[in-house]
């Protein structure tokens, strides 16, 4: 058996080049991923750490074609940012398709709300890996809109329901920006001594 053999067809890319290249792409252009793709980046969120596998997250997807829409329930409900529908549609067009990640936590004696929502969390980075997996770029916004009350209720949020992000996924521009240098892993490492 080759090596390749034992790669998931759908997911192409070495996961440690993925991971350790992966940048926010905030331009983003047509086409975005197709209803294939997005099934295939929402099952590789199924896998994530999982206590007593819960799986407290759901995603709503916005697609090219409803993006306005999303951009007028933005500007009747929020309270926290200006309603200029012109501006929000401007937002909601930042990417051919915009996957609102929702954290969705269960009242479970062994599980506290708190590792759910980091559940939640990494099923949102699973997908935006999973997207990058298949060729596509994307970044993670929050922001006002993940937390203004009458915004959740109208995107069908429970009270205990909150927005882990909102992944804009798409196509690279040809002018992707210039990443600044960051932490090395020496920043962040200690040993137990």
């Amino acid at each position: 058996m080759d090596a390749d053999s034992t790669k998931s067809p759908a997911i192409q890319g070495d996961i440690l080049d993925i991971l350790g290249n992966r940048r926010s792409q905030p331009r983003l252009t047509s086409p975005g991923p197709s209803r294939d793709d997005i099934d295939t980046i929402i099952n590789s969120a199924l896998h994530v750490p999982d206590h007593h596998r819960l799986s407290p997250w759901r995603v709503v997807a916005v697609e090219d074609n409803q993006r306005d829409k999303l951009a007028v329930l933005w500007s009747e409900y929020a309270t926290t940012v200006s309603n200029d529908v012109t501006k929000l549609k401007t937002k909601a067009a930042r990417a051919p398709l915009i996957l609102i990640c929702i954290a969705s936590p269960i009242e479970h004696p062994k599980v506290p709300r708190s590792e759910q929502l980091v559940t939640a969390g990494i099923a949102a980075y699973s997908m935006l890996l999973a997207a990058n997996g298949l060729g596509y770029q994307g970044y993670w916004r929050t922001g006002k809109l993940a937390y203004d009350p009458k915004v959740l209720s109208a995107l069908g949020l429970t009270d205990e329901e909150s927005i882990v992000g909102y992944l804009y996924l798409g196509s690279g521009a040809e002018n992707e920006r210039p990443q600044p240098e960051g932490p090395t892993s020496q920043d962040k490492l200690s040993y137990l001594e």
